[in-house]
């Protein structure tokens, strides 16, 4: 326990020191943050925090080899930690250069993947998820790609939150700590070591970053921590069933997971670039109700220390409970982000509306399946009465109230119009060979109150050709305040269109 504790104050003491060399490294060399429309901050800031972060680790690590016995050492330098640690120079170097230079985000996402394929590739994999006494999940053949998720969520969680001062250093110096206290619980001296480490090195680094901040984190320092969370709560029970080390970050990082899971499903439902970064995430919508960033940075810490304490209660309850406490402790973190106005960005009712959309388009929806088999009979009329019969019944379907089809022998397009407007007479009929006409039954207007009324939505159809040619027209009245329509109707409308002209196509064919 005693050499745990002189690692966390050394890299206390260390980050404490690092960090203005790294504040004046990244303003010589100019690695700034620069005032934008989604960032709160309103002077150029260094944002090569980072790198006091980065040395810290490897320094404390180096340390560790005179502080901890050959027992605890062997496991820190064995072959998948090294792995590990290559990895996470490797996302260091990518993050701290696009702290320099701004890397296209689809590259930053290839070496995400690359650094979680390294560790993964030392050992450092999720081969099962397990619940002593409740459950097993062997991953068997999906472990590759299970732990490369995990490395790329965490790596994200961790970036995404990085928009205040404070708030991605403090989130992870709790979720470090009680990492730490979770992993002595085990017995592991060699994972609690690291946190620990972790833990003092974020805490060291929030003496200079707190709002208000005089650096950053920047992505080279969100990229490292969340690339060390996810490798240090996997490393930890590297040959056994994992399930308490990733519950754990899990739950404590309630609040970015959470954030990193929606915000390319916002961006995705809203017609945007998933990789887009954008001023929706939850600090953001804090601070839009008019909160200060000390305010939003505290309400989360808290509410992550809450859930970080809970992680701890929960992953040593052995009994049924465990499942219900879990889905208590779920159900208010939901109702915490919610009440913050964390949701409100998705707009539900719109995307209720996307969903309708999609299951329309289909074909899940009955009504889409219903007005399906109305275009096949309709596109298998042998005759043009039948075809006749076949759109009425797709109108009655549609609850239009009038409809009226003019049929062009010589493609000419000379047809007279169906709604006669008042005080006038009749279109003269300019000579089409057939013309139907029909009125929805039950109706109580007559044809004059019906194309009068202002509620009336009229719709021209021209039934054209595949060369251009005129075949016809069609024309269908609805009285929208009778019975509005919904918004499928113009698309079964158009769709009743191409039907009906490929099937008079078809029938003058024959």
């Amino acid at each position: 326990m005693a050499p745990i504790l002189y690692l966390f104050l050394a890299a206390l003491g260390l980050s404490l020191a690092l960090t203005p060399l790294a504040r004046w490294l990244g303003r010589r060399f100019r690695i700034l943050a620069m005032p934008q429309a989604r960032t709160v901050h309103t002077t150029p800031m260094p944002r090569s925090g980072g790198l006091a972060l980065f040395l810290t680790f490897f320094g404390c690590l180096a340390l560790a080899g005179t502080l901890l016995p050959p027992s605890v050492t062997g496991i820190l330098f064995d072959r998948p930690m090294l792995f590990v640690y290559a990895g996470a120079v490797l996302i260091f170097a990518v993050g701290f250069a696009d702290d320099k230079w701004t890397l296209p985000s689809r590259l930053k996402l290839v070496a995400q993947i690359v650094a979680a394929c390294v560790a993964c590739f030392g050992g450092a994999r999720i081969a099962s998820f397990a619940i002593p006494g409740h459950f097993i999940i062997h991953f068997e053949l999906l472990s590759y790609a299970v732990t490369v998720f995990w490395f790329v969520l965490l790596i994200n969680a961790i970036n995404l939150i990085d928009g205040l001062d404070g708030l991605a250093a403090g989130v992870v110096f709790f979720a470090s700590s009680v990492q730490a206290v979770l992993a002595i619980m085990r017995g592991e001296a060699h994972t609690a070591a690291m946190f620990a480490v972790m833990a003092g090195a974020t805490l060291g680094f929030l003496r200079y970053n707190f709002n208000p901040a005089s650096l950053f984190l920047g992505d080279g320092g969100s990229y490292f921590l969340g690339y060390m969370l996810a490798a240090l709560s996997v490393s930890g029970s590297v040959k056994s069933q994992v399930g308490a080390t990733l519950l754990m970050p899990l739950i404590a990082l309630g609040v970015p997971l959470l954030d990193t899971i929606t915000a390319p499903l916002r961006r995705f439902l809203r017609g945007r670039d998933m990789f887009e970064p954008d001023k929706r995430h939850v600090h953001h919508k804090l601070l839009s109700r008019g909160w200060s960033q000390r305010k939003v940075v505290l309400f989360i810490y808290a509410i992550t220390i809450f859930l970080a304490l809970t992680a701890l209660v929960l992953v040593n309850l052995r009994n049924a409970p465990a499942g219900l406490f879990l889905l208590v402790v779920g159900a208010a973190l939901v109702l915490l982000v919610r009440k913050a106005g964390f949701f409100s960005y998705f707009a539900v009712d719109k995307i209720l509306g996307w969903l309708r959309d999609v299951s329309d388009d289909t074909g899940i929806a009955r009504e889409r399946r219903t007005f399906l088999n109305h275009q096949i009979e309709i596109s298998q009329a042998p005759d043009i009465p039948s075809l006749w019969a076949r759109i009425t019944a797709a109108l009655e379907l549609l609850r239009f109230d009038m409809a009226e089809m003019v049929l062009s022998e010589h493609g000419t397009g000379t047809c007279r119009l169906l709604p006669t407007p008042p005080g006038s007479s009749p279109a003269a009929d300019a000579g089409p060979d057939a013309a139907f006409r029909w009125r929805r039954e039950g109706s109580e207007k007559s044809d004059r109150e019906l194309l009068c009324s202002p509620a009336v939505m009229k719709l021209e159809l021209p039934l054209l050709g595949k060369d251009g040619h005129t075949l016809g027209a069609l024309w269908l009245v609805k009285d929208l305040g009778q019975d509005p329509i919904n918004e499928f109707t113009l698309r079964r409308v158009e769709n009743l269109r191409r039907t009906v002209t490929a099937t008079l196509e078809t029938l003058a064919a024959s």
